[in-house]
């Protein structure tokens, strides 16, 4: 019972080594071209909760329309509901996935959680 292990008195202190400095990244300016879609995008985007429903309403119809028509020469109503749904589907990509490139870098530079490229 008598055996006592001494500890160190002085404690020693871990020193934290200083961070790098952050670099801030330029942001990248975006040409004519990227600004028109980011204002395309945007606008869709605002637009797409009454848009969602009205379009496959429309593509429904043209579904319906190439059933009527089917055997009917000339109508072409096939083509044209494929170019509809088409058309929906594109639009439904560009507004749920895409993100457009001035606002991507715009996210990246500003530490976003979009921070894809």
């Amino acid at each position: 019972m008598t055996n006592v292990i001494p500890f160190p008195i002085r404690r020693r202190i871990a020193r934290i080594a200083d961070p790098p400095p952050s670099l801030s990244m330029p942001i990248a300016e975006a040409s004519a071209l990227d600004k028109i879609i980011a204002v395309v995008w945007g606008i869709t985007a605002f637009c797409w909760t009454f848009m969602r429903f009205i379009i496959p309403l429309v593509v429904f119809w043209q579904f319906l329309r190439m059933m009527w028509f089917w055997n009917t020469p000339g109508a072409h109503a096939g083509w044209n509901f494929l170019a509809y749904f088409a058309g929906y589907t594109a639009l439904y990509y560009f507004v749920a996935f895409y993100r457009p490139k001035a606002l991507r870098d715009r996210d990246v530079n500003r530490g976003g959680r979009n921070a894809r490229k």
